[in-house]
């Protein structure tokens, strides 16, 4: 044991000399510049890599693990007696998905006329700017796009990391296809889309898709960069922030946001929270429910031999510290999954149509979950301040929690069943509503109490 702890010593010292050029003020947990895959069948090195913060660790499977750092990690890796590979090791990879792929300029000209053929049901947005100026444009779905209307809001994320290129293809690809299924008349699409705010986010980091890498120009790790609460960043508080962080964040702020996915790429699985503790996450068997309903549609997820079923828990995998995920889900009650779309991070542009097609269905199913939920709308002369939340089971009451309540608007996805709902009131008053949970997949429906 103790020959351990001196390992450990030695190792972190001869770290440090080689992080040289920073000090331990400028080390962070989300500096991406330097990356490898280390061979572990054994998971001899996976405890080293733990023991310091300032490296990112990724795509852990029984046979090998991404690590990100600063400049100097991978010498240190080599220091350890680790055998490591190049990040774009996969033979897809190495030429780069054969070149074909779209700027983000080209990118932000798809949105432009997917948009303009569709202005019925869709606006497109900039949330802010990159580090490079390039726009960080969401497109809003719906059926009166232009305006604030009392419908559940849902979210869909992609790109974060600039070479994790799917998710952006998949997007934009999605986007068309609900165009052209609404002016048909599908009947569940016309129905989704009438009766939802869905907002697409195709990349948030265009900066770092435009030049093949993880982190954006500063070479930050984005889903490494928000509020954990866990950690000593445990203030929802965008100050020091990348722009894309802030951005996001301060969007958040103004939606109400109930269910959301954010999508990547190096396997195939859905991550469901937490992330960053090994504590179980509010409502688990429900976000379990919703994972393995969207793996079950997907080849490669379903009958996946690296995770059962397709889903996994994020924490068990490997811990991730300052992740989107359980930001938005911590700190603003928005249930959001994390899905892994494929092995390849940057595929030979050919295979996205394949990658969107097995993904098309569960892409639809997941939103429409967002009906599956009961919302309030407070028009009154009182001001509500937060809902408790208490669910009705034969066996007795269940406490589910308090939520705040922000732009005196409330919405919760909640399991089927029946509920009580306690809403107090800055005036010291409150009162209670019987609400019953349903979910109706042929119909959806705004569910939203007037008070």
């Amino acid at each position: 044991m103790k020959k351990i702890k001196c390992h450990i010593k030695i190792t972190s010292s001869i770290f440090l000399i080689l992080l040289g050029a920073f000090s331990s003020k400028v080390l962070g947990h989300d500096i991406a510049k330097e990356g490898s895959i280390v061979l572990d069948p054994e998971s001899k090195f996976f405890s080293l890599v733990k023991q310091h913060p300032e490296l990112i660790i990724d795509h852990r499977n029984k046979e090998q693990f991404e690590v990100y750092g600063p400049v100097g990690t991978i010498k240190w890796l080599k220091t350890l007696g680790a055998k490591i590979l190049p990040i774009d090791n996969n033979e897809e990879e190495k030429g780069w998905g054969s070149g074909n792929y779209p700027t983000p300029k080209e990118i932000e000209e798809k949105l432009k006329i997917i948009v303009a053929k569709n202005s019925n049901i869709m606006t497109l947005t900039s949330l802010g700017q990159s580090a490079l100026g390039r726009d960080l444009w969401v497109v809003k779905v719906s059926d009166n796009p232009s305006q604030d209307e009392i419908e559940p809001e849902v979210k869909y994320i992609a790109n974060m990391h600039g070479n994790e290129i799917v998710g952006r293809e998949i997007m934009v690809l999605f986007l068309e296809d609900l165009g052209k299924r609404y002016k048909t008349g599908e009947k569940n699409i016309v129905s989704l889309i009438n009766e939802t705010e869905i907002f697409i986010m195709p990349s948030m980091n265009p900066d770092g898709a435009a030049n093949k890498r993880r982190g954006n120009d500063g070479w930050k790790d984005l889903n490494r960069n928000f509020p954990d609460f866990t950690t000593r960043d445990n203030q929802n508080d965008s100050t020091g922030r990348e722009l894309e962080t802030v951005a996001v964040m301060n969007w958040q702020e103004q939606q109400n946001f109930a269910l959301s996915a954010n999508f990547h790429g190096g396997t195939k699985v859905v991550n469901y929270p937490w992330d960053t503790s090994r504590d179980k996450a509010p409502l688990t068997d429900l976000v379990v429910s919703f994972s393995k309903e969207y793996a079950d549609h997907v080849p490669g997820f379903f009958d996946s031999t690296e995770f059962e079923g397709g889903i996994v828990n994020g924490n068990t995998w490997y811990e991730v510290n300052g992740g989107m995920q359980d930001w938005s889900y911590y700190f603003y009650n928005d249930l959001q999954l994390t899905i892994e779309l494929s092995h390849s991070k940057w595929p030979n542009y050919k295979n996205i149509a394949g990658y969107y097609n097995d993904n098309k269905d569960s892409l639809v199913q997941f939103l429409s979950r967002v009906h599956q939920g009961q919302g309030l709308k407070f028009t009154g002369t009182r001001n509500p301040s937060s809902i408790a939340i208490t669910r009705i089971l034969k066996s007795g009451y269940k406490d589910l929690g308090s939520f705040d309540v922000r732009h005196r608007e409330f919405y919760k996805v909640l399991p089927i069943g029946q509920y009580q709902f306690k809403i107090s009131y800055l005036d010291g008053t409150s009162e209670t509503k019987d609400i019953q949970i349903k979910y109706n997949k042929a119909q959806y429906k705004a569910n939203y109490l007037s008070l």
